[in-house]
């Protein structure tokens, strides 16, 4: 780990404050100086205070403790987001090998972490690499969390699709309660939108429209602002794709196809092509039904 007192020198010598402008947040120059020199530590609510005399976010300062790399668990998603959207299913498998290798430092977390791949593994390759134990230790960890926060918002959004229903829709419940505390954090709300988002289109999926519904309700409340583009589009591919799913409206399909254009249009290929195959899917799935009715 950096010398954060290092660290948190080059900050404020940035924004042109000298040791004594700091005293305010109740730490003398000879403590915070040596801090610096990485001599002493500060308790947290001192940290916590000389960060904010620098009008400094503490993510802010943990991104640059971290070389200016994100955490590892966005490091983990990034990496998997690039092995199924190129399909590399060979990358996916060092991937999971190199989780596994890790799974000592952290034991719990790096567990978790390979459950998640061993998921979206086994949706890439249709191998089988998760099994029933797998799905409890994820959702007994889940169920275990009092107050979720980032951690637990990314595991949960990607992996719900392999999860029971019924233990998925709890837990979806049970997200909206223990994330309350973290909403108001921009990052964590737009996570909770992408999670909902993810939930909805599940639900449809699996025609269970009633839980969609419910999923519906929570993203109206979320009131997505002008510049939340993606969570518009995609909510409102996911309401297409439910008319589509329930009633059979074939001009949700054209509507639907509308969305990934605007998606293309923003340059966001690889998400375009995401939506395409799940497009192509559900068509897909429709049609091989609709042939089994015409054998029976």
């Amino acid at each position: 780990m950096k010398n954060f007192g290092e660290i948190f020198k080059k900050f404020r010598e940035s924004r042109g404050l000298r040791l004594k402008d700091l005293t305010k947040a109740g730490i003398s120059t000879s403590q915070l100086s040596r801090f610096e020199k990485g001599e002493t530590d500060l308790t947290i609510s001192k940290f916590i205070h000389i960060l904010n005399e620098i009008n400094m976010p503490i993510d802010e300062f943990m991104y640059a403790v971290h070389d200016f790399h994100r955490d590892e668990l966005n490091e983990l998603l990034a990496q998997v987001r690039k092995c199924v959207t190129t399909r590399d299913i060979e990358g996916m498998k060092r991937l999971l090998i190199s989780q596994m290798e890790n799974e000592g430092k952290r034991e719990k977390f790096h567990h978790i972490n390979t459950i998640l791949v061993k998921i979206r593994l086994q949706d890439l390759s249709g191998e089988k690499y998760y099994n029933e134990t797998d799905l409890d230790d994820l959702t007994d960890y889940l169920f275990g969390v009092e107050y979720w926060g980032y951690y637990e918002l990314l595991i949960f959004m990607n992996t719900l699709d392999v999860l029971k229903h019924d233990v998925f829709m709890v837990l979806a419940r049970e997200m909206s309660r223990r994330s309350d505390f973290y909403k108001e954090i921009p990052i964590n709300r737009r996570l909770i939108s992408t999670m909902l988002l993810n939930a909805y289109i599940t639900c449809i999926e699996k025609k269970k429209f009633m839980d969609a519904l419910y999923f519906e309700k929570q993203l109206k409340q979320c009131f997505f602002i002008e510049t939340e583009i993606y969570e518009r589009l995609i909510f409102l591919y996911a309401q297409n794709l439910y008319r589509y799913q329930k009633n059979g409206n074939k001009i949700a399909i054209i509507e639907m196809k509308k969305c990934i254009g605007a998606i293309k249009l923003a340059g966001s290929n690889h998400l375009a092509k995401i939506y395409e195959g799940h497009l192509k899917k559900v068509l897909g799935e429709d049609s091989r039904q609709a042939d089994m009715g015409k054998k029976f």
